[in-house]
């Protein structure tokens, strides 16, 4: 282990309070390739972490391995000290623990919003009906379309859609939120909706990892900043270290490419 690489493991890992997620040597291959490699990470409660990094690097594998979209293949994975495991249970009971907001929106669209917004705990957590309807009025109203209940998902523009998806992902009351690119298939107008109510969010204590290319979103609401290239960890710090000084070469690529 180089240095450099020492350095970087020393800074994904020091987390003040709580840990609530931790990657330890995490690797993961699709066939020859390996997308991930000696990944060692800490995310404490209430924390935003924003992953950035060009095309390929291994940022969404990364956050599907957290829960068990992907299966990692080496190194161990905690969420809130329960290990991501062979066992089924393991799995399940990460999975209603972590919520998940992806690039496409993947409502059900013979179903109404708030049906979207509710079938989740009405069949996963046995909520009465009645009981979910309130939740889900509540959740509509945090991320600002409760006139939409009744509508069909293609009766939205993309960023309501988006909005839906993350009420979605709230309504199982999740502990940790992942937002794998969840900007990237809007319309520029739309974005700012979305970050909005992602910076709600935030600023309400929810434990979020986001893999987005929004600088503008990991300079104003980001703990940390996780630069990935080539399945690595390259770099990690606080939005101020990544925008004034960064210290790896690859970062200052990237960060000139795309600012």
């Amino acid at each position: 282990m180089t240095d450099t690489n020492q350095n970087v493991f020393a800074d994904a890992t020091a987390v003040k309070g709580e840990v609530m997620i931790e990657l330890i040597g995490v690797d993961k291959f699709f066939g020859s390739f390996q997308a991930l490699t000696d990944i060692n990470l800490k995310i404490g409660r209430q924390e935003v972490v924003v992953v950035i990094g060009p095309s390929g690097s291994g940022k969404s594998t990364m956050i599907r391995c957290i829960n068990r979209l992907d299966e990692h293949d080496a190194g161990r994975i905690f969420v809130d000290g329960v290990e991501l495991s062979e066992d089924v249970k393991n799995i399940q009971e990460i999975r209603r623990e972590t919520g998940m907001v992806f690039q496409q929106f993947n409502l059900f669209p013979h179903l109404t919003v708030l049906d979207n917004v509710t079938l989740a705990p009405r069949q996963v957590r046995r909520m009465p009906r009645k009981e979910a309807e309130e939740l889900g009025m509540e959740l509509l109203e945090l991320v600002r379309i409760p006139e939409q209940a009744k509508k069909h998902p293609g009766q939205l523009s993309g960023g309501q859609q988006q909005r839906v998806a993350i009420a979605r992902s709230l309504a199982m009351k999740p502990k940790v939120m992942l937002f794998d690119e969840p900007t990237s298939a809007l319309d520029p107008e739309m974005i700012t909706e979305v970050l909005d109510v992602m910076i709600e969010l935030a600023e309400g204590g929810m434990t979020m990892i986001v893999v987005t290319h929004e600088m503008g979103f990991a300079r104003a609401v980001a703990d940390r900043v996780v630069f990935m290239s080539d399945g690595y960890i390259v770099e990690v710090g606080t939005p101020e270290h990544f925008f004034k000084s960064p210290q790896e070469e690859r970062t200052k690529l990237f960060l000139s490419q795309i600012l």
